[in-house]
């Protein structure tokens, strides 16, 4: 125990040697690692798998509210022949929208094309009776499409309401719903 005095000794410090082998350890401790990490090979990453590219997305079918160029030619009645028929119980009105719009508000006494019953009150109808068909604002051909629809099925007096619902409905008709 050279180099201590007394007072050190008594103390119990730590030996003055210490201090510069323990930085000497951690010096070869990060060397060693260093050379661990950098000598390592390379890891080779697989490449991703190729996935075949999605087929292209067709257009819808005309069902869709397009019109069907070509389809049955359609006419249209405008809101004052619809009133009309409809004060006079002389016309079907056929929702061609889609169900949750129908619930939130449509021409009294309109059927909608997602309602079971409606293939049998359609052929309750009596005989040249006639379908007002009509659907959205947004699609202004959906009335025009559903009517072409319906005339495909074979009946034969179906027309479109000029602007569809929102028309009917701007104009202070008649509404059910909320």
């Amino acid at each position: 125990m050279e180099g201590r005095t007394e007072t050190e000794r008594a103390r119990g410090g730590p030996p003055p040697w210490l201090l510069p082998a323990l930085v000497g350890a951690l010096v070869v401790v990060a060397g060693v690692v260093a050379v661990l990490l950098t000598t390592q090979p390379p890891r080779v990453v697989a490449p991703a798998p190729t996935v075949a590219p999605a087929p292209p997305v067709e257009a819808p079918p005309p069902a869709h509210g397009g019109l069907d160029p070509e389809g049955p030619a359609v006419e249209q009645i405008g809101l004052a022949e619809a009133r009309a028929r409809f004060d006079a119980g002389t016309a079907v009105f056929v929702d061609v929208r889609s169900g949750s719009d129908y619930a939130a508000g449509h021409i009294p006494g309109a059927l909608t094309i997602t309602s079971r019953e409606l293939e049998q009150r359609l052929t309750q109808l009596p005989e040249g009776a006639l379908i007002i068909a009509y659907g959205d604002a947004t699609r202004p051909e959906s009335g025009q499409r559903g009517a072409q629809i319906f005339m495909e099925l074979g009946y034969p007096t179906v027309i479109a309401l000029e602007g569809g619902f929102q028309a009917w409905r701007d104009a202070g008709h008649p509404v059910e719903g909320p």
